[in-house]
């Protein structure tokens, strides 16, 4: 299904659904007028470990034993 872009100048206080689109999962209404959010420069939720190497064994030396 294609998707349906409607851009006017002053939206009314009720938008019209097609009806094709009663019933469905997902609708979307996105401002066109707002900057797009930026991804945030925080610092990752996880830990980085500062290592100078790393040691992969093969998959036969990590199944043995």
């Amino acid at each position: 299904m294609q998707p349906i872009r409607r851009i006017g100048e002053d939206t009314p206080d009720s938008v019209p659904v097609p009806e094709k689109l009663h019933h469905r999962r997902e609708s979307i209404i996105r401002p066109l007028d707002e900057e797009p959010q930026k991804a945030l420069s925080a610092r990752p939720r996880f830990n980085i470990a500062q290592v100078d190497r790393i040691d992969m064994p093969s998959r036969e030396e990590r199944n043995a034993g």
